[in-house]
């Protein structure tokens, strides 16, 4: 009985000293948390215990840390410093200020062509565009690639064989030229720059000269090349022709024949229509003139037969050929489209007589055709009576003798 006095003695000793720790516990934390309090007051800077009435701790009336009215500084979130979270396009380029690298300025966005060496990142990669052709040295005003659209060319790069200043010291490398417009430089083969007649691969001609770069001279050359007897180092000048050699006779081809360097003159075809002099063109100055050319009212002898035809003639000197429509070539009053005229002929070689020629230009009665002389002036027709005034009145042909001024004095009998 007296142990389980003294168990019981023992347990309620503990238990009272747990109670104590588990007091002293809660008023540590009690004053831990008072102090918390303290401090966050003392951060705050409005009147009622926190930065704002509302929220945590911030500097404004509703919200938390930040700097507007109402909470947040966009008004509705929480601890920041702006006015807006919303990002914008103040340029209209189709990219807001949070990608936009410029966003007053509509030609800068990320998506923008980059023009080189202006300074300016356009496309906001972070970096103007200063080498285009991504050799590794830039170009413009303050670059030293002298061609930055060629990733070839720049300092330091090998010279090529293209007449290009690959390497930009200033001019292409040795050998990169054309002195003599043969079409191959130097650097090609051109062993005689000074030559076009000599490249590499050039033929070989008969002149004691390696025209070929191949270290032989007028090899390959001694060939009669068209059986004629003469090759080209004997002076044959076209040792495709066997009819072309020196001395050979000329014959009407429009070649030398002869090698002597003349074209004989009737060998021409001036008038390019197809027939040389010697083949016969009797006027190599005309190419509507050859040997069965087709006959033209034109007057010439277009076929080379040794005249016009007959009808392309003109004797009576009107204009008009018969060919032309001369119905009668011995009268000059006749011809295709003439005037007609009251001379009993048809004048206009439409097939008819006197067509058209009735009228009474004066009115006195008296047409042309029935003798008036003068159908212009009615005073003047056959019959009528002669007056003093210097005119055959009455068309018979003879002017009275006293209506003449033999003393040409301006007065008549």
């Amino acid at each position: 009985m007296r142990f389980i006095t003294a168990i019981n003695a023992l347990f309620f000793r503990g238990f009272r000293a747990l109670f104590g720790l588990i007091l002293l516990l809660a008023l540590a934390l009690l004053a831990t948390g008072c102090e918390l309090q303290d401090l966050e007051e003392a951060l705050d800077d409005d009147d009622i215990a926190d930065d704002d009435d509302t929220a945590d701790d911030d500097d404004d009336d509703t919200g938390d840390d930040d700097d507007d009215d109402t909470g947040d500084d966009d008004d509705s979130a929480d601890d920041d410093d702006d006015d807006d979270t919303t990002a914008v396009d103040a340029d209209g380029d189709g990219y807001t200020d949070d990608v936009d690298c410029d966003d007053n300025d509509a030609s800068i966005h990320p998506d923008a062509e980059e023009i080189p060496y202006d300074g300016i990142d356009q496309d906001c990669d972070g970096a103007d565009l200063t080498d285009v052709d991504g050799d590794g040295h830039d170009g413009g005003a303050n670059g030293d690639d002298c061609d930055d659209e060629d990733a070839s060319i720049y300092p330091g790069a090998t010279e090529a064989c293209d007449g290009i200043d690959n390497d930009c010291d200033g001019s292409p490398g040795a050998g990169e030229n054309d002195v003599d417009g043969d079409g191959q430089m130097s650097c090609e083969g051109d062993c005689n720059d000074t030559d076009a007649t000599i490249g590499d691969g050039f033929p070989e001609q008969c002149d004691g000269l390696d025209n070929d770069c191949d270290g032989t001279i007028d090899e390959d050359t001694g060939a009669d090349g068209d059986g004629d007897g003469f090759n080209a180092c004997d002076g044959d000048c076209d040792d495709t022709d066997a009819a072309v050699y020196p001395g050979a006779a000329e014959i009407c081809d429009g070649k030398d024949s002869d090698c002597d360097g003349i074209l004989p003159a009737d060998e021409n075809d001036g008038d390019l229509d197809g027939v040389m002099v010697c083949d016969g063109d009797c006027d190599d100055t005309n190419d509507t003139v050859y040997p069965f050319a087709t006959e033209l009212c034109d007057g010439i002898d277009n076929d080379c037969s040794g005249s016009p035809d007959a009808d392309e003639v003109d004797d009576d000197y009107d204009g008009q050929m018969v060919c032309d429509g001369d119905c009668d070539d011995t009268n000059a009053t006749i011809g295709d489209g003439f005037p007609e005229q009251c001379d009993g002929l048809d004048n206009d070689c439409d097939g008819t007589v006197d067509e058209d020629t009735g009228a009474d230009g004066d009115g006195d009665g008296v047409t042309a055709c029935d003798g008036d002389c003068d159908d212009t002036n009615a005073a003047i027709y056959p019959g009528a009576t002669e007056i003093c005034d210097g005119e055959d009145n009455n068309c018979d042909g003879t002017l009275p003798g006293d209506e003449q001024d033999a003393d040409g004095d301006g007065q008549m009998e």
